[in-house]
Formats: structure tokens, sequence, C-alpha cells
């Protein structure tokens, strides 16, 4: 494969301009080319020539699959469609990025795997969002040692409201609520925690929004088999916030409320800046609190480590089985808010290799 990779998006809705933001993220990277866009509704296609003049436009997948010049397609549409058109697509011979959530089921995710397998192509999954500011300043100073050995992490987002994002609220077609938010607190704990999960314990609450078939608000409780617990929820009813982050470590801890770090996301190439989170370290009972700004968020850092992976034998960014790994919660806490009991992980009973991190 040589420079420039000619890419296709497949999927141009209007939802949070996804669409447009893969064809930006491609077009501003050189080893990329955007050379079409695909969307059943000629409108958008038409919307999508408008805003990059250059391309080619596709209203069925079957010429995606049949256009030559095309060798990497980046799947944008909703999450029930993820599977049958991402296994089309490395069965037609195309490496293939997935928008999160990845997937409805861990199922699902193996047939991607597997697919990507037979073929010999690579599946990666668009979870962009470990580029945060925010995220790439946790991690920083988690590996750094700077707080000691992470133990517990507490992770929360939400509000009191209706949801409102058409079919992100049919459980059917979406996984349900944590398929919204969810992909990126799951895939940021297990990307920090380099460790496999032992168990899982989930809770559902459906008690307001019965218009819905999504839940109001989902709760997964991860413990690692080092000790170290995560705590995730998300959640359409939480009238009282928290903070986004709370981290404790054996010298430290990390609290950040999110807060000037993801606003007015839309549109943009790199991401948000600025922002800062609180510091806690302890030396000899001393302690000391300071405010770190945040890294700068680098969205776009992503497509440049893909192309690395394609064109120079780096590593995938985000792998199939790293995406399988974050579905393999929510089954796992679903399953728990089921039974009452703790869940294992599917995929998550042997040791943790490279691959899997």
């Amino acid at each position: 494969m040589t420079s420039p990779i000619g890419c296709a998006v497949i999927g141009y809705g209007p939802m949070h301009n996804f669409g447009w933001a893969h064809c930006a993220w491609m077009d501003a990277t050189p080893d990329l080319k955007l050379v079409a866009v695909c969307d059943l509704d000629p409108t958008r296609t038409d919307a999508a020539k408008e805003a990059f003049p250059a391309i080619r436009t596709y209203n069925n997948v079957s010429q995606v699959w049949q256009d030559g010049a095309i060798q990497l397609v980046s799947i944008v549409t909703p999450h029930f469609t993820h599977c049958a058109l991402a296994v089309e697509a490395l069965e037609a011979g195309k490496h293939v990025v997935v928008e999160k959530a990845m997937c409805l089921s861990t199922a699902q995710a193996t047939a991607m795997v597997d697919a990507a397998e037979r073929a010999g192509r690579t599946l990666a999954i668009h979870h962009n969002r470990r580029h945060d500011g925010n995220y790439r300043r946790i991690k920083e100073i988690v590996r750094s040692g700077q707080i000691g050995d992470v133990f517990h992490i507490e992770l929360s987002a939400g509000g009191f409201s209706e949801f409102q994002h058409g079919w992100y609220s049919e459980k059917a077609k979406s996984g349900g609520a944590f398929y919204f938010w969810g992909p990126h607190a799951v895939d940021w704990v297990l990307n920090l925690v380099p460790h496999r999960v032992a168990g899982v314990n989930g809770f559902i609450h459906n008690l307001v929004w019965h218009n819905v078939s999504n839940e109001d608000q989902v709760r997964a409780i991860l413990r690692f088999d080092n000790g170290t617990v995560a705590d995730i929820t998300w959640s359409h009813i939480a009238a009282v916030g928290k903070p986004l982050w709370r981290i404790l470590g054996t010298r430290g801890g990390i609290l950040d409320t999110g807060v000037g770090g993801n606003v007015g996301y839309e549109k943009q190439i790199r991401g948000p800046v600025g922002g800062s989170l609180t510091l806690v370290t302890m030396d000899a009972g001393e302690r000391r609190e300071q405010q770190v700004p945040y890294l700068e968020s680098d969205w776009d850092q992503y497509w440049q480590d893909l192309a690395n992976h394609l064109l120079r034998g780096a590593p995938v960014p985000v792998s199939g089985y790293d995406g399988r790994r974050t579905i393999a919660v929510f089954e796992a806490a679903d399953r728990s808010a089921q039974s009452g009991q703790t869940e294992k992980m599917e995929y998550e009973r042997g040791p943790l290799t490279a691959e899997k991190r």
C-alpha cells in the first residue's frame, strides 16, 4: 500500500456532524485521500459534495465496494448497521474503521473480527476520544506514577432530561443507554487499567422516561484482577451531578469536572481546547493540591496513527479486539442487572495480551 490511501465515508447524517468530521479528518491527513462519500439519502450526499467538492458520491454501498480507488472505508451509520456493513466491506477487500459503539453484541463483534482476519484486512474502532485533552493528561499522570498505584476510579456523566437523539433512544437499534456515552467511558477505563476484568456488576433503572425503550440510568462496576475497581454511570435521571472523573491512587488522586474541555466539539479537527483538573499528591503525610491544565486534544492523531499502521506497520490505534472488550462490558453489566450477581466478561478469561490492550 502506498500513500495516499484512498478513503470513503459511509454515512453522512446530520447528527453531531459525525460524517463531516470523518471526511475532514481524512482530508486533513497527508497519508489519506478522501475519494468518496456514500449515503442512502441523496440530499446528504449533495451536502457532502458541497463541503468536499473533489469527491464522488454514491447512494449504494455496492458502488463503494466496486471502486478500486477506495482502500479504506469509515462506517458512520447507526449502531445496528455496523456489523453487516463492516463484514461486507472487509469481504470486498477494504480496510475498515467503525464509529463507536462498534456494534450491538459480542457475537457481532466476533463476526467483524473474524471477517477481518479472513480477509487479511484491518478493522479499527473509532475511539478517538482517547485523544481528549483531559484524558490525555489523566493518562500521563497515572503512567508517571505521581499518584501511586491506582485502585479506585469513578466516571460519571448525564443529567435529568429525556433522551432526544432519534434512533439512539431505541434499544433495539442503539443497544441501550450505555451505548451512547458508555463507549467513551468504558474504553477510557480499559485503556487506563492494563489488567483483566475479573467481574462486572451492573445496575439498570427504568423509572421516568417510559416513552422510549432505552434505560433511564445504567451503571457498571468493574473489578480488575489486580484489585482496581472502576464505577461507571450514565444517567438521564440524575438531578444531582458528580465530577466526571475521580481517581484514587496510593499516593494521591485526580478530580476532573470535565468543564471547559468538551465545549464546542462539533466541526473541530483537533478537538476542544481548555480546562484543567485537580491533582492531589501525598508525600510523607504532606498534602499538595494543584490545578493542572489539560493537554491539547488531538483527535486527528487517530487518523495519522491509522495511516502509520497501514503504511508502516505501526499498531492499530484501536483494534477490533479493543472494541469487543467494550461491548463485552455492556453485555456483562446487562446480565448482572438481570441476575443480581457478578458476571464474567466474554473474551476476558485468558491473559490480557498486548493485542487485547
